[in-house]
């Protein structure tokens, strides 16, 4: 009976130990409703009036209408929030407020499916499995939070983009990979 419970018990730990490694990158939408600076911690009410609470990554990074920092949070900001799904806590790594020059833009995530150099085209598949094709443009390539070029983008990569949508109209304007 003893080996029974310490086998259950190392399998409970294995799926918890196994849900923060796994954790899912996914991007909410919505609006800051608090901030607790101290407990590191941001409120954010979506669309349907619903609260989600994020804890604040130490290395998020914040564009604040085109600008990157560490800062620059306030409550009634409109922002789009990547963060990793843990199964405990909701950690945020990248917000994007929608004020200024952001104003019309979307965070998505996804992962490259293929690239045409001579087009100079991106096909990126979603998170919802669709596929969507951005032409590059002036788009910023980064490796890692890095300035990089789209030779460093290879086929499966994972894939964070700011893209601007006015009308039909759809920019891609930044376009950035984590690598370990």
């Amino acid at each position: 009976m003893k080996s029974f419970s310490m086998c259950i018990c190392a399998m409970v730990a294995g799926v918890l130990l196994a849900g923060t490694v796994t954790a899912a990158e996914t991007v909410s939408a919505g609006k800051i409703k608090s901030i607790n600076a101290d407990k590191k911690v941001f409120v954010m009410t979506d669309s349907a009036d619903k609260d989600w609470t994020f804890k604040i990554g130490n290395n998020v990074v914040i564009n604040h209408g085109g600008k990157e920092g560490l800062s620059d949070l306030k409550a009634g900001d409109p922002v789009y929030v990547m963060y990793d799904k843990g199964f405990m806590t909701w950690t945020a790594r990248y917000i994007l407020v929608t004020i200024g020059d952001t104003k019309n833009c979307e965070l998505i995530h996804g992962t490259a499916k293929s690239y045409d150099g001579d087009k100079k085209q991106l096909i990126f598949t979603d998170a919802d499995g669709k596929d969507q094709t951005f032409d590059m443009g002036d788009a910023k390539v980064r490796l890692n939070m890095k300035e990089g070029k789209m030779d460093d983008v290879k086929i499966g990569d994972h894939v964070l983009a700011i893209v601007d949508k006015v009308g039909n109209k759809v920019t891609l304007k930044s376009l950035m990979i984590q690598r370990k």
